[in-house]
């Protein structure tokens, strides 16, 4: 079924696109009624009356503000792409929403400016997407209040500026953030402009249609974003834009609706917010969460109202950003009776492909609910870490187990560092985020994990009163033993459970058990770690045959350019194992000082034991 969908998105969505059937301005997002939806909304849902009072007064704030410039940082103008983009997607909706003429002319001020820049910057063709983007909002939302001449200024800048720049682009071909955010800056700009040399933007919309199916294979085959939880709302955002405009001004979803992981990928979202309110943070994320607007048309699409329920909570707790997007919330809710979103019913997320995932949380309504996110995949993915086997994991309100997620991507490349070289000898592992010695995972022989294999999930469990899943790391540790497995479990009571089972080579085997924490830490006993943290306490705890040490590693010596993560404590142990051993290492984290608390049924692992007997 899922090549099935992809086929039709990649060879059928650019021919079916009808022509005759583009709407009059605006068109993009909008389809009749909607204006006159939006605007009735936040009487009838308080939630919607915060996000709309919040874009009015930031767009009451940006009159007051002189027009962006082309600055660069580096090689980048994304700063000033994204903040254009924000500033005439609010003012437009402002102005449609209220009909306060300052801020119809408060955006054609902006859009002039921008219009009269010598190039976006396509050297660095994000940038010149988000422009393009920004700038047809602006020119199809505002088309009637334009005067001639401003539009034919800022329709020649989209021409010349976008839609031109992108013939020598190579998006297209990329399997990366670029696709979906530039191909929907180049369909915007061709169908805001359509008028103006038709037979071009078709094609160029052709073009972009043929690329999509590039972006899509983020989603496959679950719905597990590769990148993680901020990149996201980058990419998935403007995937949403990209159909959304297609089915606002040419009545077709393109066959992009078709496909099962973009469809799911909303719901993968809500799972990666723990019930603490922080995110699981793999790969380059924050821990912050934040109402994600674009979700919403993933609701509106499905009816399924439980997709953001978590979105509505956190408008009435405040987590609302300023995100450039955010008026696409008022445009995707405004068909939908929000007072009627509550929370998803069921509690296990698993997703395969290049990012393997499994995450349990026993409830959605409380801060105290227990939450364990395990994940496979390779270090070699976009944005990748060093990370397969790693879990976060948080108990009675309190993440135990952390990630330390993102490091600011210009701050790197200031300071000469490679960290796009994603070969396992590359220097991306050389900062301290990206490598091994950060994440909750194991290190053998003090050796970089592999980074082309992907470790895959191999089993879950899902009874009443045990969950988790099993890790196959023997690719991530190939050519260091022979066969690497890890178990990571809950028992009965939502204690933590990880079992490493370890088939060692031909030579002596040092294995460093490894897990990052905010917690105070101390030794007690050479196979126990005590960890306290607001006001609680719980014990890690090593079982296994051989030499074993609890350790409390030395603080990171960071380099110059860096950033410092407070608080964060590395704890684990350390083992050596004899030539051609097999163990099972068993490490346990609950409030029990001994050993009574953890109660798991037993997991057979035949195929390993007769395997490496």
């Amino acid at each position: 079924m899922l090549f099935a969908a992809l086929m039709v998105v990649g060879s059928l969505s650019a021919q079916s696109l009808d022509y005759d059937k583009l709407t009059p301005h605006p068109r993009l997002l909008l389809k009749t009624g909607d204006i006159t939806a939006m605007r009735a909304l936040p009487a009838r849902s308080a939630t919607a009356k915060v996000v709309h009072d919040r874009i009015v007064a930031e767009s009451e704030r940006i009159i007051g503000l002189e027009p962006v410039e082309r600055v660069k940082v580096g090689k980048r103008m994304i700063a000033v792409s994204r903040e254009a983009l924000k500033r005439i997607f609010y003012l437009s909706y402002a102005y449609l929403t209220t009909d306060d003429i300052r801020y119809a002319q408060r955006a054609e001020r902006e859009m002039l400016a921008i219009s009269e820049f010598e190039d976006w910057n396509p050297v660095h063709f994000l940038d010149v997407g988000e422009m393009t983007l920004a700038m047809a909002i602006g020119y199809d939302w505002l088309y009637r209040y334009l005067p001639v001449h401003s539009r034919s200024i800022i329709g020649t800048a989209i021409y010349e500026k976008g839609l031109l720049a992108s013939e020598r682009a190579t998006f297209f071909n990329q399997k990366n953030i670029w696709n979906p955010v530039c191909n929907a800056g180049m369909i915007y700009g061709a169908l805001a402009t359509m008028e103006r040399s038709p037979e071009y933007c078709r094609a160029l919309i052709g073009k972009c249609m043929d690329s999509v199916p590039k972006g899509l294979d983020f989603y496959n085959p679950d719905g597990s974003y590769v990148i993680g939880y901020n990149f996201w709302g980058h990419g998935t955002g403007f995937e949403v834009m990209l159909v959304a405009a297609l089915q606002s001004a040419l009545g077709t979803d393109a066959g992009i609706a078709a496909h099962k992981g973009f469809m799911n990928t909303a719901s993968f979202m809500n799972y990666l917010v723990a019930p603490s309110g922080k995110v699981y943070n793999y790969s380059d994320a924050k821990e912050e969460a934040a109402m994600l607007p674009v979700k919403y048309w993933f609701a509106r699409q499905t009816k399924d109202l439980s997709l953001v329920a978590m979105d509505e909570r956190m408008i009435k707790e405040g987590k609302v950003a300023y995100d450039r997007l955010l008026p696409a919330y008022m445009v995707f809710a405004s068909s939908m009776d929000l007072t009627k979103a509550t929370m998803p019913k069921n509690n296990v997320w698993r997703s395969g492909g290049e990012i393997p995932m499994y995450i349990y949380r026993s409830g959605w309504d409380k801060t105290t609910d227990t939450y364990l996110a395990v994940k496979g995949g390779r270090a070699s993915s976009p944005h990748g870490h060093m990370d397969a086997g790693a879990f976060v994991y948080e108990y009675d309100g309190v993440r135990w187990a952390v990630d330390l997620g993102e490091h600011d991507e210009h701050t790197l490349e200031q300071a000469g560092a490679d960290m796009w070289n994603l070969k396992r000898d590359g220097g991306r592992w050389n900062i301290f985020r990206f490598g091994p010695e950060s994440h909750n995972t194991l290190m053998i022989n003090g050796q970089r994990h592999n980074v082309e294999e992907v470790a895959p999930i191999t089993e879950v469990f899902n009874a009443s009163r045990h969950h988790g899943a099993v890790v196959d790391l023997t690719s991530t540790f190939a050519g260091m033993a022979q066969s690497v497995k890890r178990t990571v479990e809950l028992d009965k009571n939502n204690y933590l459970v990880v079992t490493d089972h370890i088939a060692c080579g031909s030579q002596p085997t040092k294995v460093e058990w490894r897990m990052a924490t905010n917690a105070e830490a101390e030794i007690i006993a050479p196979n126990t770690i005590q960890l306290k943290q607001d006001g609680k306490t719980m014990y890690l705890r090593l079982r296994a045959r051989g030499e074993v040490d609890a350790v409390i590693w030395p603080d990171h010596q960071y380099k110059e350019y860096e950033e410092r993560d407070a608080n964060l404590r590395r704890v684990g142990f350390v083992l050596n194992l004899r030539a051609n051993e097999n163990v099972d290492v068993e490490v346990t984290l609950s409030p029990e000082r001994g050993k009574k608390g953890i109660s798991l049924p037993k997991i057979k692992l035949d195929m390993f034991k007769k395997k490496h007997k």
